[in-house]
């Protein structure tokens, strides 16, 4: 996981090749977090960020989450901090059905 304050031009440098067609273009700076796994990001996984970015939900700043692709749980939770959510895929997993599926305690 990486924490970014930069501007969308910037973040497009930061990331895989692959995901600079999904982030938006602009020069506007914004509070980002890029999730580098290339697997599912869990609500669990989201918290751990927020902790560290350490923001609240009044933040009047944009805010960007990038990652391969988010649960259900995990959208609605950077959604409840106004984050935008740029993914490659949008499969709509579940944390539970995720977890089930990969026979894991992720």
């Amino acid at each position: 996981m990486t924490f970014v304050n930069k501007t969308y031009e910037q973040l497009q440098k930061l990331v895989s090749p692959r995901y600079k067609q999904v982030i938006p273009k602009g020069t506007d700076v914004v509070c980002g977090v890029i999730f580098d796994e290339e697997e599912v990001v869990l609500s669990s996984a989201v918290r751990k960020a927020l902790k560290k970015v350490n923001l609240n939900l009044n933040d009047e700043a944009k805010k960007l989450a990038i990652g391969y692709n988010f649960t259900f749980e995990s959208i609605q939770l950077l959604h409840e901090y106004n984050f935008d959510v740029v993914s490659l895929r949008d499969f709509p997993w579940t944390d539970e059905r995720y977890k089930a599926i990969k026979g894991s305690n992720r």
